[in-house]
């Protein structure tokens, strides 16, 4: 997978992130709900995080859920995040299959640069499973990420687990 493709993800959750930013609701996270890899629990409710390689995003999320048409489109935003800057985590859902998950920061990448982390349905190099509880969705699995000071090196694999607690759904 290309870097232009990480790209890609990266402005899709900033797209996302403003599609249903109109409605969102505040919860902060404290503790990831588990480490990428093990077996999906069901989610926590009440807690939106987000954890890459096993280790917690700290953020004030807030978090946004809306569905149309059968799309669920999920959002964590924190536009003051000390490491990240603006940091937005999205990803879309059709019925029980995740079809785009992209984590994103205008900082925090490798000296100084915006951060990315992607993953698209039939890219290769990724994966990603759905477990919900009621309101609740952790999408857990694998995405690309490149380092763009040295884009030679090629991407690299990332685990991820991110938690959206939806107080409510818009348009469901």
């Amino acid at each position: 997978m290309n870097t232009k493709l990480i790209a890609v993800l990266a402005a899709s959750a900033a797209a996302t992130a403003l599609f249903v930013t109109g409605c969102s609701d505040d919860a902060s996270t404290t503790s990831p709900t588990s480490t990428p890899g093990s077996a999906a629990p069901a989610p926590a409710a009440g807690k939106s995080t987000a954890s890459v390689d096993g280790k917690e995003v700290a953020a004030k999320f807030d978090t946004t859920c809306a569905k149309q048409a059968g799309t669920l489109a999920l959002a964590l935003t924190d536009t003051a995040n000390a490491t990240y800057g603006s940091l937005s985590v999205s990803a879309t859902v059709e019925g029980d299959t995740v079809q785009a998950v992209a984590i994103g920061g205008s900082q925090g990448g490798a000296n100084g640069l915006p951060y990315a982390v992607g993953y698209g349905q039939g890219a290769p190099g990724g994966s990603a499973k759905l477990a919900k509880d009621g309101n609740t969705y952790r999408i857990t699995g694998e995405g690309i990420s490149a380092d763009m000071t040295n884009p030679l090196a090629g991407p690299s694999t990332v685990k991820f687990d991110v938690t959206f607690a939806c107080a409510t759904i818009v348009g469901a």
